[in-house]
């Protein structure tokens, strides 16, 4: 089965190349922030969603962790994407265990993958889409079983609340979506666009 993880890999052409009043770049001054108008190039990686694996082994001398278990396809399924067409079109929430963005410098930043489908946690509903239909949560790894329960357990309420007409899918869907975001504080939530 595998601990599937898709990866954003900010392309090179993408980088902020732009400087401050002292002469000093994005990058020298330690500021990874992506604008919002970042493009990145998509990977697979089979294991890299155990546990987070890849948090610690990508690096600008092992940018696709070749040498481990958890390695990084080197080439892209997808280029020059937006983080939100990456969340709207290629994730699958439901299959992938992990979601990166890359920096240009190599530094990565996990994501849990959120599924919004209720089939389990609803009697009437019988089949949610896995593509396009979550949302992604900046990962703290220390917190991730806290968090899964905390997802599993929303979820179920809502479902609840499907079943008894008080939602109906669509605002089931962005119940959830106000409640991560919420739950989330200072994380950085990715909602497909």
């Amino acid at each position: 089965m595998g601990h599937r993880a898709l990866l954003a890999y900010r392309r090179d052409d993408a980088t902020d190349r732009s400087t401050d009043d002292a002469g000093d770049s994005a990058a020298e001054r330690g500021d990874s922030a992506d604008p919002p108008d970042a493009a990145y190039d998509l990977h697979r990686s089979h294991w890299g969603g155990a546990e987070f694996a890849l948090l610690d082994r990508i690096s600008a001398d092992a940018p696709y962790a070749a040498d481990t278990r958890f390695a990084v396809d080197p080439e892209p399924i997808a280029t020059a994407r937006s983080l939100a067409d990456a969340a709207a079109n290629h994730l699958d929430f439901l299959h992938h265990e992990a979601f990166y963005r890359v920096s240009a410098d190599y530094r990565p930043t996990a994501f849990h993958p959120v599924w919004f489908g209720l089939e389990v946690d609803s009697d009437t509903v019988e089949r949610s889409e896995t593509v396009g239909h979550g949302a992604l949560v900046e990962a703290v790894p220390e917190d991730a079983n806290y968090f899964r329960g905390w997802v599993r357990g929303t979820k179920a309420v809502v479902g609840e609340m499907v079943d008894r007409g008080a939602l109906g899918r669509g605002a089931a869907a962005d119940y959830l979506a106000d409640r991560v975001r919420s739950w989330t504080d200072d994380r950085e939530v990715i909602l497909p666009g």
